[in-house]
């Protein structure tokens, strides 16, 4: 007999495997070892950058509002030494005006001081903490006198536009400018307020801006809320 295995039997005997003949599998298993260390990476680095934006948001915020809280500084309208002046500074919560006294340079002119006091009254509403805020960029343009007893105050366009809209809210303004003109000029018996030089029905839809008010009423008004 012949010690030869036909052909078709030796290619049904497999041959034996190394150890070694396993490279695909090893090599798959390395390339999918380094695809999730690589992802691993991605996802510090993702979570370090989310977390710095975080810092850098945080940190805007605080310097935003740090800055939103300075108040407004008291622009000096005049060149001589401080000099008293009463403010009525009204209050949302309660619906009262509160007399309070600052001191500031005034100019020489009446008009001109008259001015300088009601944009004393107004940077007190434009602080943050205020309690009767007013619209950003609120000012007082200019003050006419007519005669010795009658003032227009002469407001600016954010004054009315941006005011908030409500009966107390517009009364109480109103009511502050006029006492605190009267207050620091005596003579001043009626004011008219206008709006960038015009006109207007009313303040932001209540307070009637149409009309000369005058100081005696109101201030009966201001003490009786007192």
């Amino acid at each position: 007999m012949s010690d030869q295995l036909p052909d078709s039997r030796q290619t049904m005997i497999a041959k034996p495997r190394s150890p070694g003949d396993g490279g695909e599998d090893g090599e798959s298993r390395g390339h999918g070892l380094r695809l999730l260390v690589l992802l691993a990476v991605l996802v510090l680095i993702a979570g370090g950058l989310g977390f710095y934006a975080l810092h850098l948001h945080r940190k805007a915020a605080r310097e935003a509002q740090a800055a939103a809280e300075q108040p407004v500084a008291l622009t000096p309208t005049g060149n001589g030494p401080p000099e008293p002046v009463t403010l009525y500074i009204a209050n949302d919560s309660d619906g009262t005006l509160r007399k309070t006294q600052v001191n500031v340079p005034l100019p020489a002119e009446r008009s001109e001081q008259d001015r300088a006091v009601l944009r004393t009254l107004m940077a007190q509403y434009l602080v943050p903490a205020s309690p009767h805020p007013v619209g950003a960029g609120s000012d007082i343009r200019q003050v006419y006198l007519m005669g010795d007893d009658t003032a227009i105050v002469d407001t600016n366009s954010s004054f009315a536009d941006a005011h908030p809209s409500g009966v107390l809210a517009e009364e109480l303004t109103v009511a502050s400018l006029v006492v605190t003109l009267n207050a620091n000029d005596s003579k001043i018996a009626r004011v008219k307020i206008l709006v960038n030089g015009q006109e207007r029905e009313t303040l932001a839809g209540h307070a009637d801006l149409r009309r000369f008010y005058e100081a005696s009423n109101i201030g009966q008004v201001v003490k009786d809320l007192q």
